[in-house]
């Protein structure tokens, strides 16, 4: 049996060294099995035995300091691919900027050195699982039925620029007949936004159920690779949506996550909890994101509307394309979220983990008064709101709230985020000692 192959490019001794230290630790599970092939590549046509080579499932190579136009040395390389391989660059600190630039040259996936072994691992898991993917993806593929697709499409364009067909109906019916990664087959969308869209997935095999996140352009590609690391390195908390695989379709990167049946809480509050099931889904909330920060996690999105119960109770929060990974950083300069549960920083462009805790804080506000501490209609006004003006004290909308259970509501609306809980965990770990029965209706009406 041959054994795949991760073909290193140009590294150090020392980082050779260090990814083998990570296989023998079982840090990175997909490296299980598999050869590490360094090369020092001094022109494209050295290293293009090794990329000819079914095994490779990965290129990691380490760029240079020096070098006036590297993305199109990164361009001309990946060119000389004879079949897809994702391509992971470890570019040098002094060219950070220029990342960008790296990607739409043709790089997968980027790492600014030096190599961790806290955020790396999960990283380079998913490029490998991914490199896996396609090389099964390839095998299963009948050319033959891939040719006819395209030749009927084709003819499809054909027709209907020549007005001798009904708008794109067909086109759309026989895109949707193909699989995702030759096993994923399409049953309905189930959302459509700006980056991609979402559809209810069936495994040709076995008929689970999935949902397919698809990007609309590769040139989502890395983002979508951002948020399945994020997703990796959740998938040991219950709370978390799973990520099942990333797979890679027409040039697109798409991810495979389990699929959740349930209620958004934002419906269920509208029909009316128990004190009880408020709490329950409260700590299980506390619980998943208070595990994101502890991996440098922050969400950017907390909302009821992403966060489902499920027929046996139990919470899943979804929707962490927002999701940002503060490994390397502890400010995202990204202005993203739902506006009514944004914090101050968030707004003006300077999310942390402690906005996190601000949303945590509105959704406590909304399942113990069952109204939003800051809204209007008007969104400008509303981010006034935000910025300027105090909430109403909880306790005058609902008198039986214990006077402990606004006092940590009103700490996670701090307009100084420096004043709030610092993390999920703090929060969960004051609100348990105040309350060490909540979960039980001890607390919220």
């Amino acid at each position: 049996m041959i054994s795949d192959t991760v073909l290193l490019i140009n590294l150090t001794s020392e980082q050779v060294m260090f990814l083998r230290d990570l296989a023998a630790r079982e840090e990175v599970e997909e490296l299980e099995g598999v050869v590490l092939k360094p090369v020092a590549l001094s022109s494209v046509e050295e290293a293009k035995p090794f990329l000819d080579d079914e095994a490779t499932r990965l290129v990691i190579m380490r760029l240079e300091e020096e070098g006036k136009r590297i993305d199109h040395d990164i361009r001309r390389f990946k060119k000389s691919f004879t079949r897809p391989v994702p391509l992971l660059v470890l570019v040098p600190p002094s060219h950070t900027r220029k990342v960008k630039d790296y990607l739409r040259a043709g790089a997968d996936e980027f790492w600014i050195l030096p190599l961790d072994s806290s955020a790396f691992p999960a990283r380079l898991n998913v490029l490998l699982e991914l490199g896996q993917s396609i090389k099964e993806t390839r095998g299963s593929i009948d050319v033959r039925s891939v040719t006819s697709f395209w030749s009927k499409i084709g003819r499809r364009l054909r027709r209907l620029f020549a007005g001798r067909d009904t708008p794109n109906q067909t086109l759309v019916t026989e895109t949707w007949s193909q699989l995702i990664a030759g096993k994923w087959q399409r049953i309905r969308r189930l959302g459509f936004g700006s980056f991609g869209e979402v559809c209810l997935v069936k495994e040709q095999d076995d008929g689970d159920l999935a949902v397919a996140k698809i990007p609309h352009d590769k040139k989502m590609n890395p983002k979508f690779l951002r948020e399945a690391v994020i997703l990796k390195t959740l998938n040991g908390h219950p709370n978390a949506v799973q990520l099942k695989e990333v797979v890679k379709e027409e040039g697109k990167i798409v991810l495979i996550q389990e699929y959740i049946e349930g209620s958004t809480l934002h419906d269920l509050l509208a029909e009316g909890m128990s004190g009880a099931s408020k709490e329950k889904a409260f700590l299980e909330l506390l619980g998943v994101v208070a595990y994101a920060h502890q991996h440098n996690i922050m969400h950017r999105d907390i909302k009821p509307e992403n966060i489902i119960i499920t027929p046996t109770g139990d919470l899943k929060l979804l929707d962490f394309g927002t999701s940002k990974d503060l490994s390397r950083g502890s400010i995202s300069s990204t202005v993203i979220g739902s506006r009514p549960y944004m914090a101050p920083e968030q707004i003006m462009g300077k999310s942390r983990i402690a906005s996190d805790v601000w949303a945590l804080g509105v959704v406590l506000y909304s399942l113990a008064t069952e109204f939003l501490p800051f809204y209007d209609e008007n969104e400008k006004q509303l981010m006034d709101y935000i910025l300027e003006t105090e909430p109403d004290s909880p306790r005058e909308l609902e008198p039986d709230l214990p006077e402990e259970v606004e006092i940590i509501i009103l700490k996670c609306l701090r307009k100084e985020w420096s004043e709030r809980y610092p993390d999920a965990f703090e929060l969960r770990q004051d609100l348990l000692e105040k309350f060490p029965d909540f979960g039980t209706g001890a607390a919220l009406p």
